[in-house]
């Protein structure tokens, strides 16, 4: 490396997982100079554009002048570019990213994504590596591998292997332990190397078992394992080698698919344990073993290691569980401890199958950069198993909350929440993420990304990112950190602090070809998690479960446990036939834990129904009879009342048909007596149609006066006394006020004054002003108005108003009105007084003949009053 770049010279490391390619790279870029070298790391993946490879790049190079970009002046950019054969060919069979890398070493200049102007790119040195093709890798192109100096890293053989891990086995067992211990570690690294082997040869990977894929990062897991317990609880060799068959268990076994692999898995560990640590399997495990028999697969269940069963102390131990009653009581606790604490409390049933994968994820959360891949069908318990296994570590548990309108940038936002608390809180985290959470792909790809490198890339703006290093500066001068002050070095610390702390859960499921298409794309998958394959819930399981939800059952407890056992009879026989579906017709029918639930749940919803609908028909049934014991008790004693009654029934009856006989007489009487009414009635009405004909009549023609009669009373209401004064004051009274004064007087019977005719004629003239003003000087003059008698007018009067003044037309209140307001309401007066008057001649003969229709109507009345008394009284007999 050191003289390929002082050269600039592109490279490319070529081999399989394992074998340091990527660790070697990357601490060699950490330890240059940091005046000299810029390092860029890019990781490619199956859903790697070349859009995402430019932008990645270019964040990282500086604008030296227009159309130029490079690192810093003086320095040199690494790009260091891992699993350089991952990205997906396009429809030409083409890899677009890495096209665009080979542009780059060809003829140093890209395009600008925006405008297509050219970028020149300068000072970029490429180093890239990648694993042979095959399994999601592919066959990359003459073109860009005839740019680079090809390097082969082959498989570390035995004695390598066995070399790196015994020195590490002997630097553990040289604190603390006894010297026994150093030579067990070099038999423990020797065995696991053994396991390794068989495990590679024996287990390859095929579409459905496509995760059977074994490096030294699972050798790696088995050592740190056993690195987790302290001197103080390893004092014995035999515990030395149970934990060793334990994290065996933990690395190899828990993938495994199905029943053949795991007895041929625990057959070889027989002979392994047997060949490396001189004991055997069933000596080293014997209390685990039924009785009489021999030990099988199924009793190393029964193997936990964890540092759950203290709860008490900041510093938890890795140590071996023996008492099963007492784990399954703890784990009962937390339960209980994290319902009372959650806002979603969870009702699970602690049996031994979720405590062994509560167990399994617990041992990953405690390994620094521990993370957990969770296979199995809906309802199997992994997000609840990841949730308790997450509370007893006492982390915190983050999960996405997906909505309609979640997207990418959400999606970020998320992530930068996570490696904030992480990285920069320090807290330990756990994010568990399933496969139904996965609106895009991109999503992971980014998880894919914090698996391998513990970030993603350019998911920080400038200004945050500017913040995270602030805040990292002061970190590590908080815990006494030697690092530079760089901001590369203080993020490369952030990033540190994000892989010890941020543990990912990923839950996926088998069905379909979703897990086995992301294995290939995302290879991190794999080899940067612990495998957990959930199983389908064993007897114990089903049978715990069935009696948990039955338990609030009302049922005898041998009723009970037959339908525990027919449930789970039910549950394993589908499953079975579900087997043979498949291996006659190829097609899955899947049987999972949520199916057994709901079985159950009908069960238990169809028995109260059944038992509902079963008391209320003896409910009815019993107040059925109720009523019919009631109805004879009464019937009893009704019968009594009878055969009491019986002489008094026949005395009556005899009087009853004396009375009919009465009754049949008086009813003639009735009959006539009706009909006379009838015909009283029939004349009664004829009187009272007369009477009201003739009251409407004289109703209609005083309809006429009246208005205007109450128009006159309301024009005298309007006067006062000053207005009769003002006119009383004219000297000189204009001719519509002497006109209306003279009619006033000739109402009033008043005489005129005879005087010398002023217009010198020597005749004599009636002159009404005069007496005008001495009526108008009377006190009570309106009031003598509104009381007169215009029933009683003198026909002469009225006869002199009709021919002088009503027919005048100056005889006009609107004409009046010009005047004198005053004399226009007493013209109104005179004028109503003439229509009344009228009316009044007309309506005067039609009242008396009213009142004589009245008379003989109220006689008519009378008679049929007494007629309907006398009828009411023949009837009432």
């Amino acid at each position: 490396l050191e003289v390929l770049l002082s050269h600039e010279v592109p490279t490319l490391f070529v081999g399989p997982t394992g074998t340091g390619k990527s660790a070697i790279t990357n601490s060699y870029l950490m330890a240059l100079p940091k005046e000299k070298y810029l390092p860029n790391v890019v990781n490619f993946s199956a859903r790697t554009t070349a859009s995402m490879t430019q932008d990645i790049m270019m964040a990282k190079l500086d604008r030296r002048r227009k159309g130029v970009y490079g690192p810093p002046m003086g320095k040199k950019c690494i790009v260091f570019v891992d699993d350089l054969n991952m990205p997906g060919k396009e429809k030409y069979g083409a890899q677009p990213p890495i096209e665009l890398l080979r542009q780059l070493i060809d003829h140093h200049h890209w395009y600008d994504k925006k405008d297509t102007s050219r970028l020149d790119l300068t000072d970029v040195v490429m180093l890239t590596a990648m694993g042979p093709p095959g399994g999601g890798r592919n066959h990359i192109t003459g073109r860009i591998t005839r740019h680079f100096n090809v390097i082969g890293i082959e498989s570390f053989d035995d004695g390598t292997m066995t070399k790196i891990f015994t020195a590490i086995a002997d630097w553990h067992f040289g604190h603390g332990f006894e010297a026994t211990f150093n030579r067990l570690g070099k038999v423990m690294v020797a065995s696991t190397m053994d396991v390794y082997k068989w495990a590679v040869s024996h287990f390859l990977p095929t579409p459905t078992k496509s995760h059977y894929v074994f490096n030294l990062r699972d050798f790696a897991r088995v050592v740190r394992g056993i690195l987790l317990m302290p001197a103080t609880h390893l004092k014995d060799g035999d515990k030395l080698s149970r934990l060793w068959v334990h994290e065996v268990y933990r690395v190899f076994y828990d993938r495994l698919v199905d029943d053949s692999d795991r007895v041929m898995f625990f057959e070889m560990m027989k002979e392994k344990v047997n060949e490396h640590f001189k004991i055997t399997l069933d000596k080293l495990f014997l209390h685990l073993a039924s009785p009489g028999k021999a030990l099988e697969d199924d009793n190393m269940r029964s193997v936990f290691f964890g540092d759950y069963m203290s709860r008490e102390g900041d510093v938890r131990i890795y140590d071996e569980v023996s008492n099963l009653t007492e784990l399954t009581s703890t784990m009962e606790a937390y339960l209980e401890d994290y319902n009372q604490m959650s806002k979603a409390p969870m009702s699970l049933v602690m049996f031994r199958f979720a405590i062994e994968h509560m167990s399994r994820i617990s041992r990953v959360l405690k390994q620094d950069d521990g993370h957990a891949l969770l296979v199995g069908v809906g309802g199997s318990g992994r997000q609840s198993a990841t949730k308790m296994a997450a509370f007893m570590a006492d982390y915190e548990i983050f999960q996405i909350e997906l909505t309609k309108n979640y997207t990418t940038v959400e999606w970020r936002d998320d992530l930068k929440k996570i490696m904030v608390k992480a990285g920069v809180d320090g807290k330990q985290l756990v994010f568990l993420f399933s496969d139904n959470q996965i609106k895009d792909e991109s999503f992971v790809e980014d998880i894919n990304m914090i698996l391998n490198t513990g970030d993603v890339p350019n998911l920080f703006p400038a200004d945050e990112k500017a913040d995270v290093i602030e805040k990292m500066q002061g970190i590590a001068r908080a815990e006494g950190r030697k690092i530079e002050a760089t901001p590369l070095s203080m993020f490369n610390f952030f990033v540190e602090r994000v892989k010890a702390r941020l543990h990912i859960s990923l839950c996926m499921s088998p069905i379909g070809d979703a897990l086995r298409n992301r294995l290939r794309m995302f290879p991190s998958l794999i080899n940067c998690c612990t495998i957990d394959w959930f199983q389908a819930w064993p007897d114990d399981a089903l049978e715990m479960v069935a009696n948990r939800f039955l338990e609030d059952v009302d049922m005898d407890d041998a009723v009970r446990a037959s339908c525990v056992s027919l449930c789970k009879h039910f549950h394993q026989s589908v499953r079975r036939l579900s087997e043979r579906f498949f291996s006659t017709l190829r097609r899955h029918n899947y049987v999972t834990p949520t199916s057994y639930l709901e079985l159950i749940m009908t069960f238990k919803v169809l028995l109260s129904n059944k038992r509902k609908e079963t008391s209320q028909l003896r409910q009815r049934y019993m107040t059925g009879l109720e009523k019919l014991q009631f109805a004879a008790s009464q019937v009893a004693v009704m019968q009594e009342e009878l055969t009491a009654m019986q002489p008094e029934l026949i005395k009556t009856q005899a009087e009853t048909q004396e009375l009919m006989v009465v009754i049949e007489r008086d009813t003639v009487d009735v009959e006539a007596q009706k009909q006379v009414v009838a015909g009283d009635e029939e004349v009664a009405n004829r009187a009272a149609a007369a009477a009201k004909a003739i009251k409407d009549e004289c109703e209609g023609d005083l309809a006429e006066a009246i208005p205007a009669l109450e128009a006159a009373m309301a024009a005298l209401n309007t006067l006062k006394p000053a207005d009769i004064t003002l006119v009383k004051a004219m000297k000189h009274p204009p001719a519509p006020v002497k006109l209306v004064m003279e009619s006033i007087c000739i109402m009033k019977n008043i005489k005129p004054e005879r005087k010398p005719d002023p217009g010198g004629s020597g005749r004599m003239i009636q002159d009404f002003w005069g007496p005008s003003q001495k009526l108008l000087g009377d006190m009570k003059f309106l009031e003598s108005l509104k009381t007169y008698d215009r029933d009683n007018i003198d026909p002469a009067v009225i006869k002199v108003i009709r021919e002088k003044y009503a027919t005048n037309p100056d005889f006009e209140p609107s004409i009046i009105a010009n005047a004198s307001r005053a004399c226009e309401g007493l013209c109104r007066w005179v004028r109503a007084m003439d229509v009344y008057d009228r009316v009044a001649k007309v309506v005067a003969p039609k009242k008396i003949k009213l009142k004589e229709a009245e008379g003989e109507l109220g006689v008519q009345m009378a008679k049929l009053k007494e007629k309907r008394a006398a009828l009411k009284e023949i009837t009432d007999k």
